[in-house]
């Protein structure tokens, strides 16, 4: 049996399509949290599955894939800080902006630090976002593999993930999802600790609070 968090979430975010614009804004931190390291061979081993807090997403139990094909739990990321979003490949508006803003927090990080800090996507389109496209989207975006994990799972997996991060999506006839853009921080043990909503922003508050879990 999958086990379920009983965080408390808002859910009154605007979505955005991929092909609409949005003015940046920023979000306060919404709870404390932790992040997470990917373990050599995906698996996770007694020594990284230590005791995570009722408010970690860590708590978890659903299987995803990498782009590299390995099948991981989320618990697998713990261990590093990890900045968090969702996108899908198939995206031409939004989730380009989310990348861009993504490699922004990580060219701002100092080099040393850069190394501590891995960065997560998950798929809102598990149909069609195998982990081959993924791979393919991760080559085609230059996001390196020792810091970029690319995920897809089933969709009561996403859709529970993207609540846990104040993250809403709705899927159009077309193919096309409308969603809200939002990069979260999270610490070594999968707490939220900072959320960034918008595009564009200036990176600034998010940085602050990822140096402020590497000190």
């Amino acid at each position: 049996m999958k086990r379920y968090l009983t965080i408390p979430i808002l859910l009154s975010l605007a979505l955005t399509a991929c092909t609409s614009d949005e003015s940046p804004s920023s979000a306060p931190p919404e709870t404390a949290a932790h992040a997470a390291h990917l373990t050599a061979g995906g698996a996770a081993g007694p020594e990284s599955l230590g005791t995570v807090t009722d408010m970690s997403l860590y708590n978890l139990e659903s299987d995803w894939k990498t782009q590299a094909g390995e099948s991981i739990r989320l618990v697998n990321l713990k261990g590093k800080v990890q900045i968090v979003a969702m996108v899908y490949t198939s995206c031409t508006y939004a989730c380009p902006r989310i990348v861009a803003d993504l490699k922004r927090i990580e060219t701002s990080l100092e080099k040393v630090k850069r190394q501590d800090v891995g960065i997560v996507l998950v798929t809102m389109d598990p149909a069609n976002d195998t982990p081959a496209q993924l791979k393919t989207f991760a080559a085609a975006n230059k996001l390196e593999a020792d810091r970029w994990v690319l995920l897809t799972g089933e969709d009561a997996a996403i859709q529970e993930l993207a609540v846990l991060l104040n993250m809403k999506y709705k899927k159009a006839p077309n193919g096309d999802i409308a969603h809200s853009n939002i990069i979260s921080v999270l610490n070594a043990n999968g707490e939220i600790i900072h959320q960034q909503e918008g595009l564009g922003v200036e990176p600034d508050e998010t940085v602050k609070a990822i140096e402020g879990l590497l000190l």
